[in-house]
């Protein structure tokens, strides 16, 4: 049987991946070519744009079956309508993933000049048009779902890749690691807040912040390092931690959202302490993989102080996480179930 030939487009460059959308992208483009014959265009506006026009100039939409999206959270460009339009004329099925809707939350993240706002406005014409052009729209949970109306909606959480630990790297058995930004809502004062608690405790703790140097925190205490590392890079800092966290902030965007970091946590065997309400702090405990706690420091400390006094949960929560991802969260397991959404299965 031919394998399906499946148009894989994305609103990013895929090097460097040093970010959770560029790494989904990458990620999905990648297993979707275990199994289909996959034509990739993904880029920043003006790359895609050009190869936009010289895909559709030369026909080669009739090399394809059907297309998926990783869609970016600005505008799409007159080029990108141009290839959806094209793709729907051609009744070939297609599916677009919408990771985020922030601009849904003005309350939360205020557009601060006249530019953004009209970028806002673009924006949720652009999402209006997602929802008149695919066959089927993706989600990385139901809240966020719930925001977009559409006769065909499927859950399509981030996912990870469980690999073998880089040769020589052993668990620090204190240290604690929370990879992402410092925006107002990601919770990293209460990170540093809960560890510094912690170190009181524990002298030889520590408490990793793989983030932007330019968005490091100032005047950090001792406890806390800043490490810059993507990709590869990153491997050595999760190998070596104990805890990961996902500390954020209680609001009606983080209830919803679903981080790509808290899967490849997982997928290097950390136990996570997720801060709730949210999709994160549910998952965690459903499958048994960390805690959840409200986002209070002195909440977040107990919670970590509590899994050191007890190795053995520790491990049992490692190996669980690991299992998680091997069995259910990978990426492969993604890219099957778009192709079968696409009806290609």
């Amino acid at each position: 049987m031919r394998r399906p030939r499946i148009l894989v487009v994305g609103h990013y460059p895929l090097e460097p991946r040093d970010r959770a959308p560029v790494v989904r992208t990458w990620a999905m483009a990648e297993a979707l070519a275990r199994h289909a014959s996959v034509t990739g265009l993904s880029g920043t506006r003006a790359d895609r744009g050009q190869w936009i026009r010289a895909f559709l100039a030369a026909g080669r939409l009739g090399e394809v079956d059907g297309a998926y999206l990783e869609a970016g959270t600005s505008t799409m460009t007159v080029a990108d309508h141009a290839l959806l339009a094209a793709i729907r004329r051609r009744n070939l099925p297609l599916g677009i993933y919408i990771r985020d809707a922030y601009q849904r939350f003005p309350e939360l993240y205020p557009p601060k000049n006249p530019k953004e706002w009209a970028m806002a406005r673009a924006y949720a014409l652009t999402t209006w048009r997602y929802r008149k052009l695919a066959t089927v729209l993706f989600f990385p949970t139901e809240g966020l779902g719930d925001l977009f109306p559409h006769p065909n909606r499927q859950l399509l959480p981030p996912a990870g890749t469980v690999a073998a630990p880089p040769p020589g790297v052993e668990r620090h058995p204190h240290r604690v690691v929370y990879v992402g930004a410092n925006g107002p809502y990601d919770g990293v004062d209460t990170a540093v807040a809960a560890m510094t608690a912690v170190a009181r405790q524990h002298r030889d703790a520590e408490l990793v912040l793989v983030t932007r140097p330019s968005e490091a925190p100032r005047d950090l205490p001792a406890v806390c390092r800043v490490v810059a590392a993507a990709g590869e890079a990153l491997d050595p800092w999760l190998w070596s931690s104990a805890l990961a966290l996902v500390p954020r902030r209680d609001t009606a965007y983080t209830r919803l959202a679903l981080p790509i970091k808290l899967f490849d946590y997982l997928a290097h065997g950390l136990p996570v302490i997720a801060t709730g309400p949210s999709e994160a702090s549910k998952l965690v405990v459903a499958a048994g993989v960390g805690l959840p706690v409200p986002p209070d420091p002195r909440r977040l400390a107990d919670a970590i102080l509590s899994l050191w006094a007890r190795p053995e949960r520790l491990a049992a929560m490692s190996a669980a996480a690991l299992r998680l991802v091997a069995e259910h969260h990978h990426w492969d397991a993604r890219a099957q179930q778009v192709l079968s959404a696409l009806g290609f299965v």
